[in-house]
């Protein structure tokens, strides 16, 4: 049970240290014009 618990606990760091470089990676920059546009029109997509 034990083995178990600290297998699981294991997988979820190293797959979240993955999910977190790979956020990092892979950020897409928005620029700050488009959100202003999106603010002030409803329809905009």
């Amino acid at each position: 049970m034990t083995e178990a618990l600290i297998l699981m606990g294991g997988m979820g760091l190293i797959i979240s240290a993955i999910l977190a470089a790979a956020s990092k990676v892979f950020y897409v920059y928005v620029d700050p014009k488009i959100i202003s546009v999106e603010e002030e029109l409803p329809g905009a997509n």
